[in-house]
């Protein structure tokens, strides 16, 4: 199991929008990529290795890089203007995740499967809770 990581700074002001996406968009993957190698063990899929806790502390980065991600009017494939026109729910939500990703570590540094498995599904919660009002589907 590897680790996705990725540093992830403020985003200057002046960078450019193809920047602020590629960010972005790096961002969403090296979440997705730790938490579904730690998903794996709380799903029964693999087994639990101390190398998960690298993964947990990667989400626990990515998750205080949320709303920088998003400046004003940052238009992507996937992103809904509901962003910006309602900030403080977005706000609030990249918040829930900030939250529960130090808990996932916690979990997984116990070992404890029970207790990955519902921090996971904590984790999991608060990316639904802003995919489901900020981020669009898929186009087909």
């Amino acid at each position: 199991m590897g680790i996705a990581t990725l540093a992830v700074g403020t985003i200057a002001l002046s960078a450019s929008a193809a920047t602020v996406l590629e960010n972005r968009a790096a961002t969403m993957k090296g979440l997705g990529a730790n938490l579904k190698a730690i998903g794996a063990v709380a799903k029964g899929k693999a087994e639990y290795s101390p190398a998960l806790i690298g993964n947990a502390k990667a989400l626990v980065q990515y998750s205080k890089n949320i709303e920088v991600l998003f400046p004003q009017g940052s238009k992507g494939k996937r992103t809904k203007p509901e962003i910006w026109s309602d900030w403080a729910g977005f706000v609030k939500a990249s918040e829930a995740l900030e939250v529960a990703a130090p808990a996932l570590l916690a979990a997984v540094e116990s070992g404890d499967k029970a207790k990955i498995g519902a921090a996971t599904g904590a984790v999991g919660k608060t990316c639904g809770g802003c995919h489901k009002p900020y981020r669009a589907p898929k186009k087909k």
